[in-house]
């Protein structure tokens, strides 16, 4: 995820428009909330620690700190900062899979109502050698027995230098790779296919660039997508985000027939302690409605499960789709 700086720093002015603090509560105040740390070479660990000052009169209690990729990690001192005091959250950042300029996002949820979540960023430059895009690369979702094909640039990341790729290695039998040299020195081009036979459900494969350059021997580069069948569910995860005391949070699911003949939900099966269900029919053999509702008295924290969809389609009986909440402490939660 890259954000323009501009919009960080709006996730703080933000704050501006939330309701009025009371007198008597917590004040979250974050006097950097954006640290540069300039031009590193890729593969190095930018760590930074962002002050967190409660000026209120109450207690400050920070329940979960968010990242915005998988390359970021964040971690707050202490869940509670005491009126006066001030904590700390450090901010880990991996920058193997980065390049070029980027700005990344812990967002610092806390129970102060004026400001329930605040934007901490790194922003800065990562430099490296050879340079795959797109990476990762995405294939959509495709259509039990469609081909696909598309291609990976691969360029210098320094002006004057000239680094090449010399071959390509993957494990995948349905994934077909082919490198060949653009026109003018451009640099070079993988082109990528993926053969009809693909089995159904999502895929996450790595190509292995290998290379000329002594510090980037090899470059790793993702290749992912789906193969959807007759049946899809939408959207293919359960997200409630953040559950607020004294609301009820609902998702629901969409269990859609693609094919020819009509489809039937024979069971569903959820995390019994997380969520309760309701399962409607929208048209008979077609399409059919999943209400999902979080239950009251969940600890705070993160909450993950799956719902599994059971049909009687011969090929595809059995959809899994992941189940992601936040629940914020005090309350009741629907």
């Amino acid at each position: 995820m890259h954000l323009p700086l501009l919009t960080v720093i709006g996730l703080v002015v933000a704050l501006a428009g939330m309701p009025a603090r009371a007198a008597d509560g917590p004040e979250l105040v974050i006097e950097e909330p954006v640290f540069d740390f300039g031009t590193v070479e890729q593969g190095t660990s930018v760590e930074h620690t962002f002050r967190v000052r409660n000026t209120g009169r109450a207690e400050l209690r920070i329940d979960h700190v968010k990242t915005s990729c998988g390359c970021l990690a964040g971690l707050a001192s202490a869940p509670d900062v005491p009126a006066g005091g001030e904590g700390r959250v450090n901010v880990v950042l991996d920058t193997a899979r980065i390049v070029g300029h980027t700005t990344k996002v812990v967002t610092v949820y806390t129970n102060d109502p004026a400001a329930p979540s605040a934007g901490l960023a790194l922003d800065g430059t990562v430099m490296t050698d050879i340079v795959a895009s797109p990476s990762p690369l995405y294939l959509g979702k495709l259509r039990r027995g469609d081909a696909a094909e598309r291609e990976i640039r691969v360029t210098s990341g320094r002006p004057g230098a000239a680094y090449e790729v010399t071959a390509v290695e993957h494990t995948n039998p349905a994934l077909g790779t082919r490198l060949e040299r653009l026109p003018d020195g451009a640099g070079q081009r993988i082109v990528v296919t993926l053969e009809p036979h693909m089995p159904l459900g999502r895929f996450n494969d790595q190509l292995v660039l290998r290379t000329t350059s002594l510090r980037q021997s090899s470059l790793t580069v993702s290749v992912f997508g789906s193969v959807e069948g007759d049946v899809v569910v939408l959207p293919p995860q359960v997200t409630f985000g953040l559950a607020r005391a004294g609301t009820a949070a609902e998702r629901d699911l969409y269990i859609r027939n693609r094919g020819t003949h009509p489809l039937a939900v024979t069971a569903v099966s959820v995390p019994q302690r997380i969520v309760s269900y309701r399962l409607d029919t929208v048209q008979e053999g077609q399409e059919y409605r999943l209400t999902l509702r979080l239950r009251d008295g969940l600890p705070p924290g993160k909450v993950e499960g799956a719902v599994e969809i059971f049909t009687d389609h011969p090929d595809e009986g059995r959809l899994v789709v992941p189940l992601y909440a936040i629940v914020r402490d005090g309350g009741r939660r629907g």
